[in-house]
């Protein structure tokens, strides 16, 4: 009976303490090709992220809300010729993204981390543009649907 009751001790123990994973423990961060993949794969099915996110970030109601805006204006600037701008636009939204539910959402931390990652790796600003856009569409569930009769 003693050697039972020491065992059970020395497991509520180890439960209690040691073989827990810490909350002060980090996850190892991702490396550039794990952070490629994981992009690739979101935007392959940006639905079933989107989906995801629902489920798993408890801000996606309001950041959905200010990506949506955001895509909204800074498309109006593009098509006008602020190219520029919209990459500052859509920049300075997605580094406030991570700010506000970098904590909360890692998922879409890392997309979002992956995509600025990826921003930086374009040379011209178009490419730096559609990649921060294709970034912020993944809030979105992906690109919207075209309107009938469009190309």
């Amino acid at each position: 009976m003693r050697i039972l009751s020491l065992s059970l001790i020395t497991l509520l123990t180890c439960l209690l303490t040691a073989c827990l994973p810490s909350a002060d423990k980090q996850p190892e961060p991702l490396t550039d090709e794990q952070m490629n993949q994981f992009l690739d794969n979101a935007l392959t099915n940006p639905k079933a992220f989107q989906t995801s996110l629902k489920k798993s970030c408890t801000k996606f109601r309001p950041l959905l809300l200010e990506v949506a805006e955001t895509i909204n204006m800074g498309s109006r600037i593009w098509n006008a010729g602020g190219l520029p701008i919209t990459i500052k636009l859509y920049e300075g939204v997605a580094y406030r993204v991570l700010y506000e539910a970098g904590g909360e959402c890692p998922d879409l931390k890392q997309a979002f981390q992956a995509g600025l990652k990826r921003t930086q790796e374009r040379e011209t600003a178009n490419g730096k543009g559609r990649v921060l856009r294709q970034t912020l569409d993944l809030i979105m569930g992906g690109l919207p649907p075209k309107p009938p009769g469009a190309r």
